[in-house]
């Protein structure tokens, strides 16, 4: 591995770390926005994860003193990447920027003085722009997903509903957080490629409180060409899937009983047993979600009721107040064919994805948009 380093600056308060990776027609402009910050007391760790293009040319172009470059002579993928820069970082907050996203210039020191001035919260998001490849700024017209990370604050159980029920919704690059928050809950999770931020986020907010900044700080970039890791192909789309698995399986480990209650259940006033409030996990797998992902939650929720049903205080409780016994357990197995489930979804995932492409085609789902308006 190559490490360039220049002159650091004496106690940056921010590490700003961006992993980069075949993205030299934009990387320049993403260590401008840095590089031109309003607020200037950080160092910038730039890891490239062996580009196969001259990403590398460009980023030794820039000789500021607080820039740390590291070369992989491999590739490593984006989570190593992260996590190596989260690793080699010396400052008190951590900001990431994606390779092909840029900041505004004020993006830093408002999210600075927002935790210097709180209390109590841990990491700050913030709205952002979603552009194109020339960066001209989506609407929701143009790019069907352009609202995705404008978000109301909640308590943190409101967060965790959320997530749980309608997946990702912060934008990684927006991120400022307190590195004792992953010397907390642990580096992004190296198994996973499609949905790392997404599991970390739930992990934080077990754990620490966030706030979503109302301004659009980020400029977030859609790349035509299934270019993004986050592209809608057939593979990620497989991906995708098999990590929320994973993710969801243990989505309720670990979290607190207030958190749950106040962000799951209607009543949540109401006092619940150390065994009512784990049927009530298994039976938030159960309850309306997205077709497209429901044969995943049904299938964990049936394993947790199976574990239930084997303890015999649970499966009381399981009885005596939600009326639910094997009978109720057996009909939800003869329902659900995990197979013919997933065959169908094989099958669908050609016909989706090409509606995924249309939507992610900015300038087609424009024209679709207005001829139907028509």
């Amino acid at each position: 591995m190559e490490q360039v380093q220049k002159l650091k600056s004496i106690n940056p308060k921010v590490s700003i770390i961006i992993p980069s990776y075949n993205h030299s027609k934009f990387i320049g402009k993403a260590i401008e926005s840095v590089l031109n910050q309003t607020y200037q007391n950080f160092e910038l760790l730039i890891i490239d994860d062996a580009s196969p293009d001259n990403s590398v040319d460009v980023i030794k172009k820039y000789e500021d003193p607080r820039i740390k470059f590291y070369g992989f002579e491999t590739n490593q993928g984006a989570v190593d990447t992260l996590n190596h820069g989260i690793i080699n970082s010396s400052s008190e907050y951590i900001a990431l920027l994606n390779s092909d996203d840029y900041w505004e210039i004020d993006k830093l020191e408002k999210q600075v003085h927002f935790l210097e001035e709180s209390d109590s919260v841990d990491c700050v998001f913030s709205d952002a722009n979603f552009i194109d490849e020339a960066g001209r700024v989506l609407s929701k017209t143009d790019y069907f997903w352009a609202d995705a990370f404008t978000q109301n604050n909640k308590s943190s159980g409101q967060w965790l509903k959320q997530l749980f029920y309608k997946l990702n919704c912060f934008c990684h690059p927006s991120m400022l957080i307190k590195k004792e928050v992953y010397n907390e809950v642990g580096l992004y999770d190296p198994s996973l490629r499609q949905l790392p931020d997404f599991s970390m986020w739930i992990n934080v907010i077990k754990k620490f409180n966030i706030h979503v900044m109302e301004e659009k700080l980020v400029n977030f970039r859609i790349l035509s060409n299934e270019m993004n890791t986050s592209s809608v192909t057939y593979e990620n789309r497989i991906r995708n899937k098999n990590e929320l698995f994973i993710i969801m399986s243990n989505f309720f480990d670990e979290i607190k009983d207030e958190d749950f209650v106040e962000g799951f259940l209607d009543e949540s006033n109401a006092l619940y047993t150390k065994e009512e409030i784990e049927c009530e996990k298994a039976f938030a797998y159960l309850k309306e979600i997205s077709p497209d992902i429901k044969p995943i939650y049904v299938l964990i929720g049936l394993r947790k009721l199976s574990i239930l049903l084997k303890n015999e205080n649970t499966r009381r409780v399981l009885k005596e107040k939600y009326n639910f016994s094997a009978n109720d357990f057996f009909a939800y197995t003869g329902k659900l064919d995990i197979i013919d489930v997933f065959e169908t979804s094989f099958h669908q995932v050609v016909v989706e994805s090409a509606k995924r492409k249309i939507q992610k085609d900015t300038n087609l789902y424009s024209t679709i948009r207005k001829f139907f308006k028509k």
